[in-house]
C-alpha cells in the first residue's frame, strides 16, 4: 500500500484534518499553550510514553524545553545535550529529516543516564526548522519496540514545522516579555515622576487633562512655549511643571514678572550690566538671562514687557545673543523661554503695543489655561488639596468641609480662579477656627467687594466712586495687615490679588503704605 495515497493508515479517523485547523485554532493562544495543545493531540495518534521538545541555544546546546508523557520527569528539567560531544544526533539535525532508529541499530540513547530505557524501545528524533534556521529537535520515545511506523514517521515530520514555529513564538514571547516588563518598569518610573511634577496641578475635567496632554507633549522640546489665561489659573505653576519635566530639570527655573519692570531698569534686570554702564552701577550685575543659562526663563505677564526691550528678547530667542548693558560684546546663553500673559496679544499688536515678529517668534507651542469656572468639578479636588496642606499646621489637623460649603464652592464662578479659590480657602479655615468650614465661611472675592460695598455706604453719607470705594478698602486691609503685604496673612492675599497687582493699584489710587509696628 502506498504511503502517500492512503490517508486512513497515514492518518486514522481524519487526524490531518483536526491537525491542519490546530494552527488556526491557537493563532491566538500564548505559545507554551499552543505546544501543550500540539501534544495533547499528538497522543490521539502517536502512542509515546515520552515526547520532549529542545530549542538550540548558544554554544551548540541542545536543551530541553518542554517534556510530556508518563516518562516526563523532573530531571529531564534543563537537560542539555552538546551536539560537539553527540555527533550522531549533529549529523541527523543537519540532513533535515526525522530519524527512527530500528531495533537492530547501535545508538547511544538520547537521555541516556537521566532515563532508564530498554535497548530495544522505540526512538524517533526530528529536527525542528524554520526555513534553513535551526531552532531544535523533538524525540519521541516508547519502551515497547516497534510503536512508530514510517506513516508516524512522516506525520511527525510535518508536525514538527508547527512545533518549530510555536518555540520561536515562544523565544519571542520570552523576549516581549522582559521587554515589556523593561517598558512597564520606565513607565511606572516616569509615572511616578509625573505623579510628582503634576502634584499641584489638580484636575480631572476634560479640559484640564489636555492640558496636562500638552505638557507632557511639549515638555521635552526646547521649544519656547506660550502659556495663555486668566489671572490666577495656575500659569506659573505649568512653567515649573514643564521645566521639572523637560531635560533642563536640573538647571535654574527663574521667573519675572514683566508688569513689574521699569523701563528704565527693565533692559539691566532682563540682560544685566556692566560697572559704570549708568549711574549707580558701582558693580557689574548678571541679568535674569544669564541667571537662567542652562535652565528656564519664564516671563510672566508679557504682554507688560516695554515696547524697547521687545526687540532684545526677539534676538534672544533667535540667535540666544544678549549684551549687558555698557557692555562691548555680545553674551551667548542656553535658556528655554516660557512666556505667559492674561492679555490678547493679537490686540496688543494691533494697538502698537507689542511687536508682531516677536508674537510669532513666543507663539510656537500655546498652551491656554481654561478658568476654574468651565473645569467642571475641579474645584472641589483643588479645595481639597489646599484644605490638606493647611492640615498640616498646628492647630488645623481637624479642619474639614461641611457638605454645605461643597455646594457653595461648586456654586461660586471663582473669576480669580485658582489663587482666589486658594485665599478663600485660607480665610475659611481661619474663621472655622480650625473646625469645620461652613458655607458663610466661603467668600468670594465678589462677595469682599459686595460686603466692602455696603460698609462703604454705611460708612459714608455720600456715595464715591468706585476708586474711592477701592482704596478705602485697600487702606482698611493695609492697616489690618500693619503694611504687610506679601504671604498669606498679607493684604494682598486677604484681596485675592497677586502682590504686584496690589502694589500696582496702591501706586495708581495714592495709596501710602503704612508703617509698620
Amino acid at each position: 500500500m502506498s504511503l502517500d495515497t492512503d490517508n486512513s493508515v497515514l492518518y486514522p479517523n481524519n487526524a490531518p484534518l483536526g491537525l491542519l485547523s490546530l494552527g488556526a485554532r491557537t493563532q491566538l493562544l500564548q505559545p507554551d499553550r499552543v505546544l501543550e495543545i500540539v501534544f495533547q493531540s499528538l497522543k490521539e495518534l502517536v502512542d509515546y510514553e515520552l515526547a520532549v521538545v529542545l530549542s538550540i541555544e548558544q554554544g551548540n546546546v541542545l536543551r530541553v524545553r518542554k517534556a510530556f508523557g508518563p516518562l516526563a520527569i523532573p530531571a529531564l528539567e534543563n537537560f542539555s545535550i552538546s551536539l560537539d560531544q553527540r555527533k550522531d544526533i549533529a549529523e541527523i539535525l543537519q540532513s533535515k529529516r526525522p530519524k527512527l532508529f530500528h531495533q537492530s541499530e547501535a545508538h547511544i540513547d538520547t537521555y541516556y543516564g537521566i532515563i532508564d530505557l530498554p535497548s530495544g524501545h522505540s526512538c524517533l528524533v526530528s529536527p525542528l526548522y524554520i526555513e534553513d534556521l535551526l531552532v531544535g529537535m523533538l524525540t519521541i520515545d516508547h519502551r515497547s519496540c516497534n510503536r512508530f511506523s514510517p506513516s508516524i514517521v512522516q506525520f511527525v515530520g510535518t508536525i514538527s514545522r508547527l512545533i518549530s514555529v510555536s518555540l520561536i513564538q515562544t523565544d519571542a514571547s520570552t523576549d516581549l516579555l522582559k521587554r515589556t516588563r523593561v517598558i512597564l518598569d520606565e513607565r511606572n518610573r516616569l509615572l511616578d515622576e509625573n505623579a510628582q511634577v503634576f502634584h499641584d496641578l489638580i484636575g480631572v475635567s476634560p479640559t484640564w487633562m489636555r492640558v496636562l496632554d500638552d505638557i507632557r507633549l511639549v515638555a521635552a522640546s526646547e521649544l519656547p512655549i506660550f502659556i495663555t489665561g486668566e489671572t490666577g489659573t495656575g500659569k506659573e505653576q505649568v512653567a515649573r511643571t514643564i521645566h521639572a519635566m523637560s531635560t533642563r530639570n536640573q538647571g535654574p527655573f527663574i521667573a519675572v514678572n514683566c508688569s513689574g519692570l521699569v523701563t528704565t531698569l527693565a533692559e539691566s534686570e532682563l540682560f544685566g550690566h556692566e560697572k559704570g554702564a549708568f549711574t549707580g552701577a558701582t558693580t557689574s550685575r548678571r541679568g535674569r538671562f544669564e541667571i537662567a543659562d542652562g535652565g528656564t526663563l519664564f516671563l510672566d505677564e508679557l504682554g507688560d514687557l516695554p515696547l524697547e526691550i521687545q526687540p532684545k528678547l526677539l534676538r534672544v530667542l533667535q540667535d540666544g545673543i544678549i549684551e549687558r548693558v555698557g557692555a562691548e560684546h555680545p553674551l551667548h546663553v542656553d535658556v528655554r523661554i516660557i512666556a505667559a500673559t492674561n492679555k490678547n496679544l493679537e490686540d496688543e499688536m494691533t494697538k502698537g503695543n507689542f511687536r508682531e515678529d516677536l508674537w510669532y517668534r513666543i507663539n510656537v507651542f500655546p498652551i491656554h489655561l481654561p478658568p476654574l469656572r468651565e473645569r467642571d468639578h475641579d474645584a472641589i479636588l483643588i479645595a481639597q488639596y489646599f484644605l490638606e496642606k493647611i492640615r498640616k499646621r498646628p492647630g488645623y489637623g481637624l479642619v474639614e468641609f461641611s457638605d454645605q460649603a461643597i455646594d457653595k464652592i461648586l456654586q461660586i464662578p471663582w473669576y480669580g480662579n485658582v489663587r482666589e479659590l486658594r485665599n478663600s480657602i485660607e480665610r475659611a479655615a481661619i474663621l472655622a477656627r480650625g473646625g469645620i468650614i461652613h458655607a458663610e465661611h466661603i467668600i468670594s472675592y465678589r462677595d469682599q467687594r459686595q460686603a466692602m460695598h455696603e460698609n462703604v455706604l454705611i460708612e459714608k453719607s455720600e456715595i464715591g466712586s468706585l476708586e474711592e470705594i477701592e482704596k478705602h478698602h485697600i487702606e482698611k486691609i493695609l492697616m489690618q495687615t500693619n503694611g504687610k503685604i506679601y504671604g498669606t496673612d498679607g493684604a494682598a492675599a486677604i484681596l485675592g490679588l497677586k502682590p504686584s497687582t496690589l502694589q500696582s493699584k496702591m501706586k495708581k489710587l495714592g495709596i501710602q503704605r503704612p508703617a509698620r509696628s
